[in-house]
């Protein structure tokens, strides 16, 4: 089905993670699909996504922008370098205590996210990006749930990352998204937190619709960069529809 299906004409922000296995990921699968989709929609910045979004733009055809969470090293060394060939950009929310981390550290997060054997990119990578035009945003200092109304951990995970991010980045990281994407990892409290800290914050579920919270909120549709075409053609080809 998703081989024979037409991407709906809507604004689609996608968010992805890493190329696979680390230890047989192959680039090229991502610039393949990257070719497939600029054939299929128009690829835009992601600035240009969310300011349409926000402006609740009607569009005639499809358009794509990407976000990719937790900040792998494949983010400096194949994703960027794809998307930069392909004439946009990316926002990559990083998580701050992952970048320059301890070898034990990156052991444990990795055993967190179930995503063994990967690395971080160094604070010189994230700052590299930045200056290239991509934009940096935190994912938390930890990748921690956000499911409990816990103070000091909201705080330290929401706001202090903020912190964090920015002065690995050395630009303002207005833009947050929580990790695990579904609107159950994320408690009221931690809503209000991630609200009154960013001006901008992402979700990865409830994809049918642009935002939720008031537009404060843009959900975003879980992607991989090593999926089949097939399978991204079919998850865009609904159209979306506004909040309210």
């Amino acid at each position: 089905m998703g081989s024979r299906a037409d991407l709906s004409p809507s604004i689609h922000i996608l968010a992805g993670h890493d190329l696979g296995d680390p230890a047989g990921h192959d680039p090229a699968r991502f610039r393949a699909l990257l070719e497939m989709l600029s054939s299929k929609a128009e690829l835009i910045r992601v600035e240009d996504a969310v300011e349409a979004v926000k402006e609740r733009r009607h569009v005639d055809h499809p358009m794509i922008a990407f976000t990719f969470d937790d900040g792998y090293i494949e983010c400096h060394r194949h994703l960027a370098p794809a998307l930069r060939d392909a004439g946009v950009n990316a926002a990559f929310f990083v998580n701050s205590r992952y970048i320059d981390a301890t070898p034990d550290y990156i052991e444990r997060f990795n055993q967190v996210v179930r995503s063994p054997g990967r690395l971080p990119m160094t604070s010189d990578m994230v700052r590299e990006l930045a200056d290239e035009g991509f934009v940096i945003g935190s994912h938390t200092a930890d990748h921690s749930k956000l499911d409990r109304p816990d103070h000091d951990l909201l705080t330290d995970q929401i706001v202090t990352a903020r912190a964090e991010v920015e002065s690995i980045s050395g630009r303002p990281a207005p833009w947050f998204a929580w990790p695990y994407g579904r609107y159950i990892d994320v408690c009221d409290e931690a809503m209000t937190v991630a609200l009154d800290t960013y001006d901008t914050v992402f979700s990865g579920a409830r994809y049918e619709t642009y935002t939720a919270h008031g537009g404060r909120v843009l959900n975003r549709r879980h992607f991989e960069a090593y999926w089949p075409s097939s399978h991204v053609r079919y998850f865009l080809r609904n159209p979306r529809a506004w909040e309210g």
